[in-house]
């Protein structure tokens, strides 16, 4: 049988190198058919809870130890993890509980204005404070035993501020010295979330 010449078979190599080259581009621009995935839903900011829709907890990690603790630790931090508890009337608790003892200071969590409060005849809170921020977000303050020397509502108040200091006025009943503290981001109005996910917690404060 008659052999191909030096020439031919240079010729067939690149040839046959031309055509692997080929498959592989081609196989390189090929696109992998679209999949028809459903786009993820958008997580909805907490909303206010009822007896048919208990408050969820987000898992805001991402916020994590963004708001001062807006209490003196010391002498005693116990921090109840109750937001969203079951209250009289149907009503959820929209906050969380600092058990404390009577006097210990309270602060402003962010510099803003104090736009509501209320005196120990408010059955529910009993003396409080209103705070909104610069960004719209709205602080609550209950059972205060005192409110700070000179500060009036409308007043405008910095970061680290004494604003009052805890108490049990209001639904605590007698000795049941603890500050309520909640957090609307989005206003007053607007339905308050979890705020212990947002809390710098001193290390000497207790989570039960």
């Amino acid at each position: 049988m008659q052999q191909p010449s030096r020439a031919s078979r240079r010729t067939l190599l690149v040839g046959t190198a031309a055509s692997v080259v080929g498959c592989v581009c081609a196989l390189a621009t090929r696109r992998p058919p679209a999949v028809g995935f459903a786009a993820a839903a958008p997580i909805p900011i907490e909303r206010g809870a009822t007896v048919g829709a208990p408050a969820r907890r987000l898992g805001l990690v991402a916020d994590a130890g963004r708001i001062m603790f807006p209490m003196g630790p010391s002498p005693r931090c116990d921090i109840l993890d109750n937001f969203g508890d079951l209250r009289s009337g149907g009503r959820r608790h929209e906050g969380v509980d600092i058990l404390a003892t009577l006097g210990q200071e309270v602060y402003a969590v962010a510099d803003g204005v104090l736009v509501n409060q209320a005196d120990a005849s408010a059955s529910l809170s009993g003396n409080a404070w209103g705070l909104t921020a610069g960004d719209g977000t709205y602080f609550f303050y209950a059972h205060l035993s005192a409110f700070a020397a000179g500060l009036e509502l409308g007043d405008t108040v910095s970061r680290g501020q004494v604003i009052g200091y805890v108490g049990d006025t209001g639904n605590p009943g007698p000795g049941n010295y603890h500050l309520h503290f909640e957090v609307h981001p989005g206003g007053q109005r607007a339905p308050a979330i979890d705020p212990l996910p947002l809390l710098v917690i001193p290390n000497s404060c207790s989570i039960t």
